[in-house]
């Protein structure tokens, strides 16, 4: 038998860009890939990326800067809920 959970928690992030990582979201990049308006935009973007794994070079629009130019420098998560789904 097996069982099924949903899990929820929050995380709080705290991440570094480079200057050049900001600069490259442009009207031209926003019409290529994402309508990112501001620097908060940009970081939450790229801050739930680097969660999920992904380096900045993976990242539309930023796959010809370095790695380095946005890195994940802490992470903290707390475990909100835990329920088990009957369905």
């Amino acid at each position: 038998m097996k069982h099924k959970f949903e899990v929820t928690f929050t995380v709080t992030a705290k991440i570094e860009l480079d200057d050049d990582v900001i600069t490259a979201v442009d009207s031209e990049w926003r019409s290529q890939f994402y309508n990112l308006d501001s620097i908060n935009d940009i970081a939450e973007h790229i801050a739930y990326n680097l969660l999920r794994g992904a380096s900045l070079s993976r990242l539309d629009g930023w796959a010809d800067q370095p790695d380095t130019n946005a890195r994940l420098l802490d992470e903290d998560w707390e475990l909100d809920e835990v329920d088990e789904v009957t369905k």
